[in-house]
């Protein structure tokens, strides 16, 4: 049996690249996620779990370690991807806020509400997408600069008080709450749960997204795609 995400005519959203760089993200972040619980909440039956799954004590801070060297990687590259290639930049591009994005906030309240209202005409992100990108950048920044200290704490204790040497070690791991709520609630609403969606938007597995939901979830890329001849709209 064909999948439905598969009938229809597709467009690329998402190259090969691009893809990589989100699983390799996903998948060190839930690896940083997983083993930081076990450690914050070691005091608790499942806490306990983790940390016999994982090794003990010591196989849970080289795996923390190393999920940690990988998300570095992963978000150095995506620098200079978004820095010096033109497909990386042209992505970047259509991240930036707009003031369209606070219009088009406003009138999905007043849809959720009952209030009259157009169904906003999304470009290639919506505003709910460009506000987990940059949430997460602002978070994995702060999350990479706290372990760094933490991890090489011997250093950072030269030149740090103890007070606040503890005090990073708390916000560290309720950071990583932050994180999960962000992430694994409201990213995995979005890409598995939403009625548009359900029960998965292929793109960030197959790169490719059909021209029919490209039209109904990102109407004002879609007719910046037919003018430019990217694409047949009589599709």
């Amino acid at each position: 049996m064909t999948p439905s995400h598969a009938s229809g005519p597709t467009v690329l959203r998402f190259t090969l690249n691009e893809r990589l760089q989100h699983v390799l993200l996903m998948a060190s972040t839930l690896v940083l996620l997983v083993t930081g619980f076990s450690l914050l909440f070691h005091d608790v039956w499942i806490g306990r779990w983790l940390l016999w799954l994982e090794g003990g004590v010591q196989g849970r801070g080289l795996i923390h370690r190393w999920a940690a060297a990988v998300l570095m990687g992963v978000c150095g590259y995506h620098l200079l991807y978004i820095l010096f290639t033109e497909r990386g930049h042209a992505q970047f591009m259509h991240l930036r806020p707009r003031r369209q994005d606070a219009r088009d906030f406003w009138q999905v309240v007043r849809l959720n509400l009952g209030r009259p209202a157009e169904r906003p005409a999304f470009d290639r992100f919506d505003y709910r997408q460009k506000f987990q990108y940059y949430a997460f950048f602002v978070a994995s920044v702060s999350m990479v600069l706290s372990g760094l200290l933490l991890w090489f704490a011997t250093e950072a204790m030269a030149v740090m008080p103890k007070w606040a040497f503890d005090l990073l070690a708390v916000l560290h791991g309720r950071e990583s709450v932050v994180i999960f709520l962000l992430l694994f609630v409201w990213h995995l609403y979005d890409v598995h749960l939403r009625p548009e969606v359900f029960p998965m938007d292929w793109s960030w597995i197959t790169g490719r997204i059909r021209l029919a939901d490209l039209k109904e979830r990102h109407r004002a890329e879609y007719d910046r795609m037919g003018k430019a001849g990217v694409i047949d709209v009589g599709e």
